[in-house]
């Protein structure tokens, strides 16, 4: 006999008419993971800056009755306040937010202009931690779960030369992770990191338009090359399951083995 029948298995990652909010979802990881549950059956609620790559995932969904888009800017609070009000409407719960906005202004410290210091921060924690207020009235629902998951980075707690204000930002955003897993735990909450390495992602672009440093990097990464998008969705998966209960305040790190 298995121990576990599939039927059981297949329960652990059932994700059918669950709410799922994910800001930054129009592109890079964002966008893989928004299709992703749509696929299994989600409803989804994308906020992002982009309306013409929100309509496109709005025009490809299988089921436009669970696509919900949001042109927002997550840095203007009027914007913010509207999208969350039309949030309220829909629906009294959440059981799944996913942080996923992101940006980077490279830099040397000597260099550093702050404004765009104040750019990077506010983007990737500022309006990360707003956000969650603004939201926490549809956590505290001890009925419904809910998993949250940031996005941060291995530069969370390593660091390169010009990326002052890019770990500033994500290092910042993961304390914010552990504090949030602390004081939401008994609104039947988890909170939640993931602290990607080197992705083919936009942000990367500067490094993947330069091929000397590119294979720079890559000599770092034991995998000896930067990660697919799609290799990121089966820790959202984990860390998004309603069994996944007892893992709070953690971080899971895919970099191709660069902190190993």
């Amino acid at each position: 006999m298995p121990f576990l029948h599939k039927n059981k298995v297949n329960n652990f990652f059932n994700f059918k008419n669950k709410k799922v909010l994910i800001l930054g979802g129009s592109s890079g990881f964002g966008k893989k993971i928004s299709e992703l549950f749509l696929d299994l059956g989600a409803e989804v609620f994308i906020v992002a800056r982009n309306k013409r790559r929100l309509e496109k995932i709005y025009n490809d969904s299988i089921n436009k009755k669970k696509t919900h888009i949001y042109k927002t800017d997550i840095n203007s609070e009027h914007e913010m306040n509207n999208f969350i009000s039309d949030i309220k409407k829909k629906t009294k719960y959440l059981n799944i937010i996913i942080y996923c906005c992101g940006t980077n202004i490279r830099e040397s410290f000597v260099n550093l202009q702050y404004k765009n210091f104040n750019d990077v921060l506010q983007t990737n924690f500022i309006s990360a931690l707003k956000t969650y207020k603004k939201l926490f009235f549809l956590v505290k629902s001890k009925k419904q779960f809910t998993r949250i998951i940031n996005f941060c980075s291995i530069f969370s707690t390593t660091t390169i030369q010009s990326r002052t204000s890019y770990s500033t930002s994500k290092a910042a955003l993961l304390m914010l992770t552990k504090n949030l897993a602390l004081e939401w735990s008994k609104y039947n909450t988890t909170v939640n990191a993931i602290s990607p390495g080197p992705f083919l992602t936009k942000i990367n672009l500067p490094v993947l338009k330069n091929k000397k440093e590119y294979e720079k990097f890559c000599e770092k990464i034991p995998l000896n090359r930067f990660g697919n998008v799609e290799e990121i969705l089966t820790a959202v998966l984990f860390l998004s399951s309603e069994k996944s209960s007892y893992v709070t305040g953690s971080e899971i790190i895919v970099d191709g083995g660069w902190t190993i």
